[in-house]
């Protein structure tokens, strides 16, 4: 027997192996029909994709043969890895390189030997993809011919895995740089937002800065725009990396849509536009209810759905149609439902699209029409992205000059029995909330001031402490109903005081106050709510009220 000597650039062919990072790892569909392949191709009852270390051969994929890997000493694919083209022995018992070697004296008994390096793009040979046989063969041109396109198939799967987790590394960095981002951005948002708007809420305070009410209004305006631009990019992020998820509630399907088409209608109003929406027949009754200002309870417009993830889908499309549509134009929202499906249709008399563009309209950062400047180009790529998580579809008519048509189609279910805890928490007044004891947790001397704020505008008891360790020391002493928890806490953090609490048995509710918008599925179920800075006066509201609920059932 006559073992390979070890190639001359040994370290940099090692150094490429390496890199795969793909030994003793689990067998992979993509390559084990590679070897299928070839095997079957090749006519041959063993095939094997071997990759070559300091000391063996090692089997990525193998059909044949049971073993994991071999000596390199004795393996034929160590002679295979020194050769430019395929290797072949037809008949190893009359090679004198391997007359006596043990696999050609004892199982698998080689008689036959094919392998073709398989070459990385750097020129290192890091092992063979081969055929095997008991039987003296010799393969034919088209058999080698296709055995050296399946081996460089191999180093493609090899650089496809490997790109896919450096893609995946970038990712979770870009993930975790997003995080950081949105915690950075929205936490002076929060007072920009929060300040601005107890300001415009408050009568005395409206009074006293009369002059500077338009200034006012115009920065709470500018800093929720601001904060539509970071949600919209966070929501990308999230629906790309596939961490977006559905969160499905009890909504009053028709109540809903028309908050979201009355919330634009100043807008459309600034255009002069004519600006209208009409309910199929089988709506029509609710639909007359709301334009009377009529409540919609105990009617078969509450269904389960994704209720937020709605309202970005349809203030984006609603949005948009009153950006391009020109003034005194029309727009029309047309709903109906059927089936437990809403289908959804907005109708603009605006500016059109090519058929080129309509191509290109769902995709990310892309913007048409003569507005470019304006926006992000992220609206419809989003919209498409969560109609989709949502399990609906969306499609678009336009023709340039004419106008626009964006449709789209969601299911939903109905539920068995209304929600007692959203219902009640609908008909409480704020005079609960007076009745409530809270605990403010928040280190930012901002953050502080704008939380405390509002609780006292609510009416709602309150003290402050700024830590983790100040608040365990607090509730020593003291009994709370709800604790306002920040999660970015210096010392130790908002989810880990909360297990300490939890492991306290402490009763109180819970409710994380967090810029970060990567929620773990852990962090769901230790808190009982989230609100995400920058927090609103009505967020806030609704979410102690619906705390006194959740509370009051729990005793």
């Amino acid at each position: 027997m006559k073992s390979a000597t070890k190639p001359l650039n040994e370290n940099e062919r090692l150094k490429a192996l390496f890199e795969y990072e793909i030994l003793d790892t689990e067998s992979e569909k993509a390559f084990d029909d590679l070897t299928l392949l070839a095997s079957e191709i090749c006519g041959t009852p063993i095939s094997l994709i071997s990759l070559v270390d300091p000391d063996r051969q090692w089997f990525k994929s193998k059909v044949g043969i049971d073993v994991e890997s071999t000596e390199r000493d004795i393996a034929f694919c160590s002679h295979a890895i020194l050769q430019d083209d395929l290797f072949e022995v037809q008949n190893a018992l009359k090679d004198e390189r391997f007359f006596d070697n043990p696999l050609v004296t004892s199982d698998p008994n080689i008689r036959f030997y094919a392998g073709t390096p398989l070459v990385s793009p750097s020129g290192q040979k890091i092992g063979t993809l081969c055929v095997i046989s008991d039987k003296p063969k010799k393969l034919t041109g088209s058999q080698k011919k296709a055995l050296t396109i399946l081996g460089r198939e191999v180093i493609s799967q090899l650089e496809l895995r490997i790109n896919n987790k450096k893609l995946e590394i970038a990712n979770n960095y870009k993930t975790e740089f997003l995080s950081n981002a949105s915690h950075e951005i929205r936490t002076p948002l929060n007072a920009i937002i929060g300040l601005s708007g107890l300001i415009l809420e408050n009568k005395e305070l409206k009074e006293k800065f009369a002059e500077q009410y338009d200034f006012i209004e115009q920065i709470d305006f500018s800093g929720k725009q601001l904060l539509n631009i970071i949600n919209s990019i966070l929501d990308l992020s999230k629906i790309e990396a596939g961490k977006m998820e559905l969160e499905p509630v009890e909504c009053h399907l028709l109540q809903y849509i028309n908050n979201i088409f009355i919330s634009l209608s100043g807008k459309a109003k600034t255009k002069a536009i004519n600006y209208s929406q009409e309910y199929s027949a089988n709506l029509a009754n609710s639909a007359s209810k709301l334009r009377s200002g009529l409540a919609l309870e105990q009617t078969p417009e509450l269904v389960i759905i994704d209720e937020p993830k709605l309202g970005q889908v349809l203030t984006n499309i609603l949005g948009n149609a009153i950006k391009f549509t020109p003034e005194h134009k029309s727009i029309k929202l047309t709903v109906s439902v059927h089936d437990n499906k809403l289908n959804v249709t907005v109708t603009d008399e605006g500016v059109g699209i090519s058929p080129e563009e309509q191509a290109l309209l769902f995709n990310k950062y892309t913007q048409v029409g003569s507005n470019k400047a304006e926006g992000t180009g992220l609206g419809l790529s989003i919209t498409k992205g969560l109609i989709d998580l949502m399990g609906g579809s969306i499609s678009l008519e336009s023709e340039p000059g004419k106008g626009t048509s964006v449709s789209f189609e969601l299911p939903f279910e109905i539920p068995e029995v209304t929600s007692s805890i959203k219902k009640e928490a609908n008909q409480l007044d704020l005079t609960t909330l007076s009745k409530l004891s809270v605990l403010v947790v928040e280190d930012n001397k901002v953050n502080q001031m704008v939380i405390m704020a509002m609780l006292k505008s609510l009416k709602v008891t309150a003290n402050m402490v700024g830590s983790g360790e100040e608040a365990l020391d607090d509730l020593k002493t003291h009994q709370y109903d709800v604790i306002l928890m920040d999660i970015n806490l210096p010392g130790i953090d908002g989810v880990e005081t909360t297990q300490k609490i939890k492991a306290l048995n402490i009763q109180s509710y819970v409710l994380a106050l967090t810029a970060d918008v990567y929620r773990t599925s852990e962090d769901k179920k230790l808190f009982n709510n989230f609100l995400t800075k920058p927090i609103l006066l009505d967020d806030l509201k609704d979410a102690l009220l619906q705390a006194v609920v959740e509370l009051k059932a729990s005793i």
